[in-house]
């Protein structure tokens, strides 16, 4: 049995609805950006997995392309929130 695209929905529905989570229930800045990854991850999957079983054969690297493009972004985020996580502890 094959992984279908329903299977990468699903696991990005959850990484996106998990990093959304994170964010709305963390008080402090560190700690809610900690989740945005997960919501650029899970959005990355789906836009990844739609070009890869999309109807048309056009162009089946843009979904890929852009999941490339928002890993850059979801590093430049964890390292924000690692940053404001170091200035919010007390010294």
């Amino acid at each position: 049995m094959s992984a279908g695209i329903v299977h990468f929905f699903f696991v990005g529905a959850f990484l996106f609805a998990a990093g959304a989570f994170l964010v709305a229930r963390r008080r402090s800045y560190g700690a809610a950006l900690a989740g945005v990854p997960l919501v650029f991850g899970g959005a990355a999957l789906d836009l990844a997995a739609n070009s890869r079983f999309a109807a048309s054969a056009q162009d089946q690297v843009a979904g890929q392309e852009f999941a490339i493009v928002v890993a850059a972004f979801t590093f430049a985020y964890f390292a924000l929130g690692a940053m404001l996580a170091r200035l919010e502890i007390p010294r």
